[in-house]
């Protein structure tokens, strides 16, 4: 069973309208228009709290708790090893539904290449969980469908969803719909094609993506890759929109943080996250050690899937990098001066710069995937290019010599912080919610 814990919580062309963030374009309201009323929303995802292995799990939780406060009857299906009794979690109704894959998610390691490519190509076309699904929708009878990961969840969830005539959103936080890996990183290094196994094991939803009503992403940049791979061509772009996650850092304050007496000790930099390839991990190693050591420390918090790390800790022998393990985030942010996220792939919007911006820290980050969006397209003093460590190191001197008193803080950050909270997170997507339930019902005769 996966385990119920934030240590893993850092885990796993086609001619078209310009993109936009949906900050610049969703309507500015609180509630849906009164006409609609409260709503009853489903939420579906491939996993839900307290079993989670990545931040998108909690985002979901995190949406759904908040349209409760606000009035709204609220649900969440998953997949699990086994199938659970219907219970209510946080005020949320919760399915938990039998996955019908070959095997459970946490299983994939054991099985063979061979297995592995037939379990995706048959997962497409599980007919077994989508009827389950079903089952779901005429139980809790939504008035709207708002699917997130739906890794080792096949997207005929959504027909089910049409064929009840109930509007459907998807949101984008990852890259299953395209990668067999959701990565789009493969042989040390990020895709530059779509190679020809991931699009035989999506090609279903290639179809099954014409179903949904709008799509939201976590960033822009992940958006259009998915536009530009065919899906979500056949919606307008104001039903096209980027949503922040929402976070909160609990126990986390920055004032608190800022107090915090740090004379004498040395600039202290931070990692936190799963410690891999794709991470950037060996960058950050490489960059520090072309620094050599001085009056600065980094901090590395997180866990390894496998025996990796034992080649990350060799790599830093000799300089003044610790591996401290799984760190709560409010505990690490609070010790560090300055969040590293190296993301060697096009990671989407990573969590830890939400949370880092939340608590007064800085973050120098990887000019790849969602990173820039957060941090600032033209932000060159904290982004360098993705896997040059010579670059990078050149960032991390250049904060060294500035010296911990010229680094910003949260009040640097508002523009990122304002769009992340749940309240607001929670406000653009009800707004969605409003138009399509309108438009839906409305066209009822």
């Amino acid at each position: 069973m996966i385990t119920p814990s934030l240590s893993q919580a850092y885990a796993r062309d086609l001619p078209q309208a310009p993109i936009t963030a949906a900050r610049d374009r969703a309507p500015d309201v609180a509630a849906p228009p009164a006409a609609t009323g409260p709503l009853r929303i489903l939420h579906l995802s491939t996993l839900y709290p307290p079993y989670i292995v990545g931040g998108a799990e909690r985002s979901v939780e995190h949406l759904a708790e908040e349209l409760v406060a606000a009035g709204h009857t609220v649900a969440a299906a998953c997949i699990t090893r086994e199938p659970e009794p219907k219970t209510v979690r946080g005020g949320v109704t919760v399915y938990r539904m039998a996955h019908h894959n070959d095997f459970w998610l946490e299983d994939w390691p054991k099985a063979t290449r061979f297995g592995r490519a037939w379990a995706k190509l048959k997962q497409q076309w599980n007919f077994a969980v989508a009827a389950e699904f079903g089952r779901v929708l005429d139980d809790f009878k939504p008035d709207i469908v708002n699917t997130h990961s739906l890794l080792d969840v096949s997207t005929l969830v959504w027909r089910e969803a049409a064929k009840r005539n109930i509007p459907i959103v998807h949101t984008v936080c990852e890259y299953d719909l395209i990668c067999g890996n959701a990565a789009m990183f493969k042989n040390g290094k990020p895709c530059e094609r779509w190679h020809l196994g991931c699009k035989v094991v999506n090609a279903g939803k290639q179809i099954t993506n014409r179903a949904v009503d709008a799509v939201v992403s976590v960033g822009t940049e992940i958006l259009k890759t998915h536009v530009d791979h065919g899906l979500f061509t056949h919606l307008p772009p104001e039903r096209r929109r980027v949503i922040f996650y929402s976070c909160t850092v609990p126990g986390g304050d920055p004032e608190v943080r800022r107090r915090i007496d740090r004379a004498g000790k040395p600039m202290t930099f931070g990692y936190l996250g799963r410690i891999n390839t794709e991470k950037g991990v060996g960058t950050l190693v490489d960059a520090f050690r072309r620094i050599g050591p001085g009056n600065w420390r980094c901090l590395v918090a997180g866990h390894a899937m496998d025996n990796s790390i034992e080649r990350f800790t060799a790599q830093a022998e000799g300089l003044p990098i610790e591996f401290v393990g799984w760190a709560k985030p409010a505990d690490f942010l609070s010790e560090v001066d300055v969040l590293v996220v190296p993301s060697f792939w096009a990671e989407p919007s990573p969590r830890t710069i939400y949370e880092a911006y939340m608590m007064g820290v800085p973050v120098i980050g990887a000019a790849s995937g969602g990173i820039p969006e957060l941090i600032g397209e033209d932000n060159t003093d904290w982004l360098f290019t993705p896997g040059d460590d010579a670059d990078l190191a050149k960032r991390l001197a250049a904060v060294i010599a500035r010296g911990r008193g010229d680094l910003p803080d949260e009040r640097n950050f508002q523009d990122v912080i304002r769009e992340s909270t749940s309240e607001r997170v929670a406000e653009k997507y009800l707004a969605l919610y409003a138009e399509l339930v309108a438009e839906r019902r409305a066209a009822r005769p």
